[in-house]
């Protein structure tokens, strides 16, 4: 659901000038500034009243955009059928309103349709709670940006190779105005933890090693005991492989990056992801098995090799 944006007013001859940086954030925020004014087709729509004037209580009286067009594009692009036929394992997070919970929607637990998508982008203020079932959800990112924890958690637990796509770098230089303190701010606020994450997973998993091993050394009346059964769910030899592909934002990207939906700019992220994802896998470990103490190997672009 790209935008062509100013860009088609420029013409091919023109260009060349945005090709620096400053001219580029130009562009980039006049972009995003014609998006809030105006929305994103086949995505969302300014509301023709703002929130102060609605009615206490509906829900356009709680975000500043309508976004009944991703429905809709949602329905003519996606096979729900296909989608919860169960051959491939699908999830997206969200936040409850009311409870303040995260809570997942999987193919393995519910029906996934269009409201769940939904659910799982409607980040507030610009954007309503989507109603499920009586409850109201939004973006799953007010909680957790990425939730590794659900993909390594999964069960039944096995050798896993993951790849966590992360489009804001928790890193990043110091501010030297206020458009790069609002930059930044984003940048930290939406970043997954990535690092911190992992860091927790492998000390977990050198436990549940350690456990593993323990139970096996015990003699048979200790390894039937209820303290040992008890711990035997805990118990997990299976490998980790977690790839980390973090975004590296361009100088010229600023604040706006989260709703500057330019043709432009899109195929320039998706040409980074293609890139990053080539680079990452031109290095065979990767795809080799951990052999260390805890199980689990990390991957991060960042730093071209591991953790």
């Amino acid at each position: 659901m790209t935008t062509d944006g100013l860009w088609p007013f420029l013409g091919e001859a023109n260009l060349g000038f945005a090709r620096g940086d400053a001219a580029r954030n130009l562009l980039n925020q006049m972009s995003a500034s014609l998006a809030l004014a105006s929305g994103a087709h086949g995505f969302f729509a300014t509301r023709p009243v703002a929130p102060w004037w609605q009615p206490g209580g509906t829900i356009e009286a709680t975000s500043f955009y309508d976004t009944g067009d991703l429905k809709r594009t949602l329905e003519r692009l996606v096979d729900f059928d296909r989608l919860n036929a169960g051959t491939e394992r699908f999830s997206v997070g969200a936040v409850n309103v009311r409870t303040g919970n995260f809570v997942y929607f999987d193919t393995t637990t519910h029906t996934i349709r269009p409201e769940h998508v939904m659910a799982s982008g409607a980040l507030p203020p610009g954007f309503p709670a989507i109603e499920i079932e009586g409850e109201h959800y939004w973006d799953g990112g007010l909680v957790s940006n990425t939730p590794l924890q659900w993909v390594a958690d999964a069960q039944p637990r096995r050798d896993t190779l993951a790849f966590q796509v992360d489009l804001w770098s928790a890193r990043g230089e110091f501010p030297r105005n206020m458009l790069e303190v609002m930059t930044r701010e984003k940048e930290i606020r939406y970043s997954s933890r990535t690092r911190a994450g992992t860091d927790q997973f492998k000390h977990v998993q050198r436990l549940r090693r350690a456990v593993a091993g323990l139970l096996e050394k015990l003699p048979d009346d200790l390894r039937n005991s209820p303290e040992a059964q008890l711990l035997r769910p805990a118990v997990d030899r299976k490998v980790y492989n977690l790839v980390h592909l973090i975004y590296g934002a361009r100088n010229y990207e600023g604040h706006s990056k989260d709703y500057e939906f330019s043709r432009v700019s899109m195929e320039e992220h998706w040409r980074a992801g293609y890139h990053d994802a080539r680079r990452t896998l031109r290095h065979r470990e990767v795809l080799e098995r951990p052999t260390n103490h805890e199980g689990v190997f990390t991957f991060d672009l960042a730093i071209d090799g591991r953790e």
